[in-house]
């Protein structure tokens, strides 16, 4: 018997992890089962006709409305809870699920009822104009030049996307720090897969921003907004180009401006892996207003938030939230050297990891399942558990409560590891600074969970765990 609810995982560490949902190699496509191979009817008609939807277990998404059969593609979110579609003609549809299990379709909150698990004669349709979109497609895209000025950046854990832009120092790429922490040996390259030269790195003091500098070419570049909170208005058109799904192919995605913050901006443009560091393109001005960077889940377990979630006129209309920080009132840029950036952010990472298996062991369900045993990645962890039933095979009571000592002083030990090395702010740089306070704070409260198990020796007990090697 375990913990009856996780640590509280720290802001910082929740949104790092968010914004890898954006960098390709960090999450995996997701697999969608739940809706695969699947067709559903329309509870009401359309414009006095009913409308079918199928999505194929390729991938491929179907709908026939007035015997017009749409061609597109579709993806599952993560949790296979939002369904995004995007038609051939660039028109893009979202999907979510209600309560009791039915699809809706975000605009005009139309209710789809599943009818069978199979829908292989759907491959037969043909590419018929489709229907009203469901919202306008932006009246300005990227012309060429514009859409030259994205860049595709690659390193040896993750890929994602910047743009080029002029500075006062010549020209640069800018990204998300977080597209390049931990990403030994980045490469960067325009969409036409001509290659730019790195020549060095800065990082925003306060916000998940890096600024390239690089080797001047035959480059195109995009404009900076100076003013965004005096410029753009909610509702505005802005585009999304990126490098999706990590596949080096850059594709544009449309939607409005949400919101407007001291230091970010929320839009509803779909958003895939590998489009982290790509711009928020605000089609009205021309100019850049922000860099993708964050998304969050919407959580409904609170009665308050899911009634507002399943209100129509409601600004947050589906299950994912998407960010993008400003860059027109960054306090300040630092500069990096490469090593000490990469060293530093692969401790963060590996410190942070460690937390994540403490907080796994001393809280997870013990029911074997894979994603409660996040664990048995800590190999020191293991060995402390496995060492537990190693002593206390075949002991009394009084030696099994030796060995759960024994075993609560190594774990207590490993929850101390590298404490001292984190809590020196000289180890890290300004935005790496604060990650490191948020990350000392979650593994203190792991800390003092393992203190309060201490101060009770019944708890002792609850810590061993089945493994594969016991």
């Amino acid at each position: 018997m375990h913990g009856t609810g996780k640590v509280a995982k720290v802001p910082w560490a929740f949104i790092f992890t968010l914004a890898a949902f954006l960098c390709a190699g960090f999450f995996s496509p997701a697999g969608a089962q739940s809706v695969a191979g699947t067709t559903w009817v329309s509870e009401k008609n359309i414009k006095n006709s009913p409308s079918t939807i199928t999505f194929t277990a390729d991938g491929q998404y179907f709908e026939i409305w007035k015997k017009k059969r749409p061609q597109g593609r579709w993806q599952a979110s993560a949790d296979n809870q939002e369904i995004t579609v995007t038609i051939t003609n660039g028109v893009v549809l979202h999907f979510s699920y209600t309560a009791d299990k039915n699809l809706v379709r975000a605009t005009g909150h139309v209710v789809y009822l599943r009818t069978t698990a199979a829908a292989a004669t759907a491959s037969t349709a043909d590419d018929s104009a489709p229907p009203a979109p469901d919202r306008n497609v932006p009246t300005v895209k990227l012309t060429e030049d514009q859409a030259r000025a994205v860049v595709l950046i690659k390193g040896d854990n993750a890929e994602g996307t910047g743009f080029l832009v002029k500075t006062k120092d010549g020209p640069a790429v800018i990204t998300n720090i977080h597209v390049i922490s931990n990403n030994p040996n980045i490469k960067i390259t325009t969409n036409t897969g001509t290659p730019i030269t790195i020549l060095s790195y800065k990082g925003a003091k306060d916000r998940d921003l890096a600024m390239i500098a690089i080797k001047g070419g035959d480059f195109k570049y995009l404009d900076l907004a100076t003013d965004v909170s005096g410029t753009v208005q909610t509702g505005d058109e802005v585009i999304t180009p990126g490098n999706s799904e990590g596949g080096e192919v850059m594709l544009n995605t449309d939607g409005k401006i949400l919101g407007i913050g001291p230091d970010r901006v929320e839009f509803d443009n779909p958003i895939y892996h590998g489009n982290s560091g790509g711009p928020v393109f605000h089609v009205k001005s021309g100019k850049v207003i922000g860099i993708v960077t964050q998304a969050m889940k919407v959580d409904t377990t609170d009665a308050l938030d899911k009634a507002s979630f399943a209100n129509r006129n409601s600004a947050i209309s589906h299950s994912m939230r998407y960010f993008g920080f400003r860059i027109d009132n960054v306090p300040g840029w630092e500069t990096y050297d490469w090593r000490r950036f990469q060293n530093e952010t692969v401790f963060l990472d590996q410190f942070d990891l460690r937390s994540q298996c403490l907080d796994s062991f001393l809280n997870a369900p013990n029911d074997n399942k894979p994603e409660d045993n996040l664990w048995q990645k800590d190999e020191k962890i293991v060995k402390a558990n496995s060492g537990f039933f190693e002593q206390a095979s075949g002991a009394d009571t009084g030696q099994q409560m030796d060995a759960d000592r024994v075993m609560w002083g190594e774990i207590s030990d490993l929850a101390t590891t590298d404490m001292d090395s984190i809590q020196n702010p000289n180890n890290f740089y300004s935005f790496d600074r604060q990650r490191a306070k948020d990350e000392i704070a979650y593994r203190k409260a792991l800390g003092a969970e393992l203190e309060k198990i201490s101060a009770n020796v019944s708890q002792l007990g609850s810590l061993p765990r089945t493994n594969n090697n016991n």
